[in-house]
């Protein structure tokens, strides 16, 4: 009885798996973002769809046409207004980093909107170098402990590439304010943060 209800599970959870498709971020046909939406199980996944669909059919150019998109759909989608919320501020900063477009408009938007996505968001903007550090350096103090440790690795290594590029003088003591909360989140778990950690003391020599 046992096998036949995992044997179930699986099967259903294979078909739901079948069910929930994205076409990707880099998509110019709107079609199979229409035909992905109507089939999807999934809130999130629909709502993905969904933003491509409308973005690609309604030919938006801006990031505020995007925004609309994004309002409209998740309006529709979430009920919870905290779900509702979040999810916006997560799926134009999404757009923006997947699609690499609208960098700079996401990241003024981001700076007035904060949000966990601003790190993914802050290692994907070229702008001005001391611009592009304090951004990264803001989000990745405000959400260090919700990243994940690849997230960390490419956060610092940038943090030490623009800081150098863009001559701040704070650079140093900026990464040595840091070195507390690298201690406290790799003594949760040592083995998985270990690439981290090496990575910090490894940069912090360098500079």
């Amino acid at each position: 009885m046992k096998k036949f209800l995992s044997a179930f599970v699986l099967a259903a959870v294979l078909c739901v798996s079948a069910q929930d498709t994205f076409p990707g971020w880099g998509g110019k046909d709107p079609a199979p973002y229409k035909a992905a939406a109507e089939k999807a199980t999934r809130v999130n996944n629909k709502a993905n769809n969904l933003v491509m669909y409308k973005f690609l059919g309604q030919k938006a150019k801006t990031f505020e046409e995007l925004c609309k998109i994004v309002d409209d759909v998740c309006d529709d989608l979430y009920e919870d207004p905290v779900a509702n919320a979040d999810r916006k501020l997560t799926l134009k900063k999404m757009f923006a980093v997947c699609r690499g477009e609208f960098i700079p408009e996401c990241v003024a938007y981001a700076e007035k909107n904060p949000s966990w996505y601003d790190v993914y968001l802050a290692n994907v903007y070229r702008g001005d170098a001391a611009k592009a550090y304090q951004f990264l350096l803001d989000s990745y103090k405000r959400y260090f402990y919700e990243s994940a440790p690849e997230q960390h690795i490419k956060s610092l290594q940038n943090l030490v590439k623009w800081g150098k590029e863009a001559k701040v003088a704070s650079l140093k003591e900026d990464f040595a304010k840091l070195a507390p909360h690298v201690k406290r989140i790799s003594a949760k778990n040592q083995e998985r943060w270990a690439d981290f950690v090496k990575t910090y003391d490894s940069l912090a020599k360098e500079l």
